[in-house]
């Protein structure tokens, strides 16, 4: 079963941070996450106090669980699945791409075109990443992988919040939150939803 992500991550691809120590000191003093838990898989998040108040659901009544089993086989799972809300902080020096896995073609950033072959792009850059330059057979645009637009099915990041336990188009951050992580980074930040 894929699990649902809410994603949080700059608009600017290069924007980061070294760790996410910082990142999760501010999350917590916020009231999105509380401490650190760890599992078979690593390490998450549980949410905070303040989860429902900088996270914004949508619609009339969603159905959202905030409490994690309390056995490990159960917990394992239900993070591998997504069956409840939780954070998990990536950081890192490295250009990651996080998309859907039924992500429709990225646009060109100046003609809007679909870049039909943009899996092959992907392969390419993913087995070298120093070559992420791209031309659109429409237009004729020079850029780089990191111009395309996605929309809100991927991007491209060295840094993401990942909120898992949330379907696509179910909540979207509130403004507080999207300003707290743009403060840690100098660049502003947007989401997208994924499954996985």
């Amino acid at each position: 079963m894929p699990a649902n992500k809410l994603i949080l991550l700059p608009t600017d691809a290069q924007a980061g941070l070294e760790d996410c120590s910082q990142l999760a000191t501010r999350l917590q003093s916020a009231g999105l996450i509380s401490d650190a838990r760890e599992y078979h898989g690593g390490r998450f998040y549980p949410t905070g106090d303040q989860f429902l108040q900088l996270i914004s659901f949508l619609g009339c009544s969603p159905s959202i669980e905030l409490d994690p089993p309390q056995d490990s086989t159960g917990l394992d799972q239900a993070i591998a699945e997504g069956h409840f809300c939780h954070v998990q902080l990536v950081c890192g020096p490295t250009l990651r791409l996080r998309a859907d896995r039924q992500s429709r073609p990225p646009r060109c950033p100046k003609c809007g075109q679909p870049v039909t072959d943009w899996l092959t792009y992907i392969e390419h850059w993913q087995t070298n990443p120093a070559h992420s330059a791209w031309s659109c057979a429409d237009c004729g645009e020079h850029a780089r992988l990191t111009d395309w637009a996605f929309g809100k099915t991927a991007g491209f990041g060295k840094v993401f919040v990942e909120i898992s336990g949330i379907y696509p188009a179910e909540a979207v951050p509130a403004d507080a939150l999207l300003q707290i992580l743009a403060g840690l980074t100098g660049s502003p930040w947007r989401y997208i939803y994924i499954k996985v």
